[in-house]
């Protein structure tokens, strides 16, 4: 019986693959897994293969989340370009201000709210509610239902992974079902109340021909999906490490220009998404292996980001490591590199800079509750207390 070295259902590995990626990256730059998927694990050939357009998005079959090949995220070009450039102004240097603004407001009304009571929960009370609140925002549309679409999130994704269950996508297909009904209804809303939001520019796009209906239900799909997921990651993980790490802690309320590589380390060392899949259209030799057309590659971001080939003592969280942000491959790279990626840092940096200024000497006050699997990483629960 073959011996699978990345056992994506596992649950000691889903908690800390980290050990299994060095293993098959010191073995092999292209891993051939029994579940059927050809995992590239190396940092540098993660950089270069996701630029390569012999590898699709579009080919990919996507199962229950098909709908979101009518979303830049499920296309290849020219229509990748197409649907991305009607979202561009949104994610422009200019707008992150203005974005900074919002996500401080929800930041500092949970943060009087824990003041109060002397604590909070980083993923309840905090990163999920700023995160949805601000991508909401953008969208020009209201905030109900969070917490139930969270939810459906979460089940959506556990779709996407190698490892699903029959029953996993049974969820699925219902979440994705709520979601589409969900996001109707904001459209219905939207064309009922107009502005200038993003949700504004698909419907004018729309109207105009320059997308169709299914187009704008998938991308605003898309983006209710990703638009808190990781970025919530990044503040409750964030918080975690900075109060297991006094120096970096006392770095990042001392010295506001190391900020911003304190975030970028924080994405590296533990990268939300851990890995990418594309379909392979031609044969790609990636150091002397080969990625076989026909075949599914995953592009494994979560090894990239340590791998000893590009980071000294990668399992070390150190900051002042050169080019963090040019390196560290937490938003993807290439043409599919995350839209938002420059909203997930400010928003990152928003939450934990207010909440180290008004909370200096926070400390975690219970059992933190973790939610990994293969694909995405997630902490259910982060107690902390003041």
């Amino acid at each position: 019986m073959e011996i699978d070295l990345l056992p994506f259902g596992d649950p000691e590995y889903q908690n800390n693959p980290y050990p299994y990626y060095e293993v098959v990256r010191n073995m092999t730059p292209v891993y051939a897994s029994p579940s059927g998927v050809h995992a590239v694990l190396r940092h540098a050939d993660i950089f270069k293969v996701l630029r390569d357009k012999r590898l699709s998005s579009r080919q990919l079959d996507f199962g229950v989340a098909n709908l979101f090949h009518d979303s830049m995220f499920g296309q290849d070009p020219p229509d990748h370009a197409r649907l991305r450039k009607l979202s561009t102004p949104f994610f422009a240097p200019g707008r992150m201000d203005e974005w900074a603004v919002v996500m401080r407001d929800y930041v500092d009304r949970a943060l009087d709210a824990a003041a109060r009571e002397g604590g909070m929960d980083v993923c309840q009370d905090l990163s999920f509610t700023a995160t949805f609140g601000v991508m909401a925002h953008i969208l020009g549309v209201g905030t109900h239902e969070a917490a139930e679409c969270r939810q459906k999130v979460v089940e959506m994704g556990r779709a996407l992974r190698p490892s699903a269950t029959d029953e996993d996508i049974e969820i699925a297909v219902s979440a994705f079902a709520w979601c589409v009904a969900y996001v109707q209804d904001l459209i219905a809303t939207k064309r009922r109340n107009p502005g200038d939001s993003m949700l504004d520019a698909y419907l004018a796009a729309m109207d105009s021909g320059g997308m169709t209906e299914r187009e704008v239900m998938s991308t605003v799909t898309f983006f209710y999906a990703v638009g808190h997921l990781d970025n919530s990651f990044l503040i409750q993980n964030g918080a975690r490490l900075l109060a297991q790490m006094p120096e970096v802690r006392r770095a990042y309320i001392e010295h506001p220009e190391l900020r911003a590589a304190i975030i970028e380390e924080i994405l590296r060392i533990d990268a939300a998404e851990q890995f990418v899949t594309r379909a392979i259209l031609e044969d790609i030799d990636v150091d002397g292996e080969v990625l076989p057309a026909g075949g599914i590659a995953l592009m494994m971001l979560g090894s990239g980001n340590v791998d000893e080939r590009a980071y000294d003592n990668p399992m070390q969280f150190d900051h002042t490591r050169p080019n963090l942000a040019r390196m560290q491959l937490a938003f993807g790279a290439g043409l599919h590199g995350c839209q938002g990626q420059t909203l997930a840092r400010v928003q990152g940096e928003v939450a934990l800079t207010a909440l180290l200024e008004r909370f200096p000497n926070y400390r975690i006050s219970g059992e933190v509750e973790f939610a990994h699997n293969e694909f995405i990483r997630a902490i259910r629960h982060l107690p902390i207390e003041f």
